[in-house]
């Protein structure tokens, strides 16, 4: 299974969750209210726009109205015209007074460059633009048109026949005049709709290092009392002295750690009370295998010990010597000074005898004043030289001592077909017959 640290799990697996369903909900959000202003917008627009048609509409309608009443002692045609030019419409309103055969009437200078119009005194009908033409051939038969399109420019049109006569009034708002509020507001929105994009890109953004800020402190926070049981969990068992986890402040951290610490605790009470119980058992298995008086291994050991090792030596072909040693005349000496000294003897020939040897070599008490070295890994040259080296400390030690002693010693080695250390015993001692014979302190 792959590992990953606690950091990289909670900012994997819930924070850039959190912070991606964040930034897909903001994002809905922001296209959600483009779509609504844009709606909004258009309503507002066609709103507008209708309200300006009606409102043009009664305005002609009212003022046709006016013009039949007033004129009805006077020249109707000159006061329509004077009437009409005289008029204020609002959004900067164009007017184009036309009779029922095209001709022009009267024309705002500001919209002559638009309809293509260089003269007062022409023809609408012979206007060089089909389509002017058409719009206008349509407004004489008094057929409805609300918006015209001239030079690429949208226009709203409002006709009107003025009742008993052939005169009809046409105006035209350009949209722009109309919608430059509108598309005012619109321009502000979007200004606003891309400071909130903006807004919350930087929101996101300050969002996701803060939450990326508190991920690290609460991983710290749990972190810190994991790594230091981490590392007490190493000094297990190497040092004794180990301290206690403070708590956190994080309830199921702190658990663990009391927990922790009452596992020391109880870990420590059983180590002593098995180091207790090893040593009580070490010391008793020692007492088992071990002569009280010098320390030496005692015949049960030799035993245990060569037969098992016996087995290295058939199978790998090894050497193995022995040594029997045998304290000269130590009756005399017992009946001269006394057992007391005779044990001091003894003693004193097991410690030269240790310092003589190797560590890896044993020295095994196998009768009163009988000991067996036993010299693993040496042929039978290396055991005598061995042999000759305790013989030099022991004459060593009597130059100086006041109770003098001395050794024969008997060596033997394994050979093929012996089954048990007792074959290497049995030829020692008869190794050791021959140096009793030959005078004492000295080695066959």
């Amino acid at each position: 299974m792959k590992k990953i640290t606690l950091e990289k799990l909670l900012y994997k697996n819930y924070l850039r969750t959190s912070l991606v369903s964040i930034f897909f909900i903001e994002l809905f959000l922001v296209f959600f209210y483009f779509i609504i202003n844009k709606s909004m917008i258009d309503k507002s627009a066609n709103f507008l726009l209708n309200d300006v048609e009606n409102s043009i509409s009664l305005i002609i309608k009212n003022q046709t109205e006016t013009i039949k009443e007033e004129a009805l002692n006077i020249d109707f045609i000159n006061h329509s015209l004077n009437h009409f030019i005289q008029m204020k419409l609002p959004y900067d309103g164009k007017i184009l007074v036309i009779d029922n055969l095209g001709k022009i009437l009267f024309i705002d200078e500001n919209i002559k460059d638009s309809l293509n119009i260089e003269s007062n005194k022409i023809n609408i009908l012979d206007n060089k633009s089909t389509k002017i033409v058409n719009y206008f051939k349509e407004i004489i038969k008094e057929k409805n048109l609300n918006r015209i399109v001239i030079s690429n420019k949208n226009y709203l049109l409002f006709s009107k026949k003025v009742p008993d006569s052939s005169i009809y009034i046409v105006v035209l708002i350009s949209e722009h005049n109309i919608l430059n509020e509108i598309q005012n507001l619109q321009e502000y929105y979007e200004t606003l709709g891309y400071i909130i994009i903006s807004s919350v890109l930087f929101f996101y953004i300050l969002f996701f290092f803060y939450l990326s800020y508190k991920a690290k402190e609460v991983v710290n926070k749990i972190n810190i009392p994991l790594l230091e049981i981490i590392e007490l969990t190493k000094n297990l068992g190497i040092k004794k002295d180990i301290k206690n986890l403070e708590p956190c402040g994080i309830f199921e951290v702190d658990r663990l750690g009391t927990n922790f610490n009452n596992m020391i605790i109880e870990l420590d009470n059983r180590t002593n009370k098995l180091i207790l119980e090893e040593t009580k058992r070490t010391y008793q298995e020692k007492l088992a295998n071990t002569d009280p008086l010098t320390g030496a291994y005692n015949r049960r050991y030799l035993n245990e010990f060569s037969y098992e090792y016996l087995k290295i030596v058939k199978r790998e072909n090894k050497d193995l010597s022995l040594l029997l040693v045998d304290l000269d005349d130590f009756k005399i000496i017992n009946d001269t000074y006394g057992h007391e000294i005779g044990d001091i003897v003894i003693k004193e020939l097991v410690k030269i005898s240790k310092l003589s040897i190797r560590e890896s070599d044993l020295i095994v008490r196998f009768g009163g004043d009988e000991f067996i070295i036993l010299l693993p890994n040496t042929n039978i040259i290396n055991a005598r030289l061995v042999a000759n080296k305790i013989l030099d400390k022991i004459k060593e030690y009597n130059r100086i001592k006041k109770y003098k002693f001395s050794i024969s010693v008997g060596i033997s080695h394994y050979q093929v077909g012996d089954t048990s250390i007792d074959n290497l015993i049995t030829r020692a001692d008869e190794a050791l017959y021959e140096a009793k014979k030959i005078g004492k302190s000295c080695i066959v």
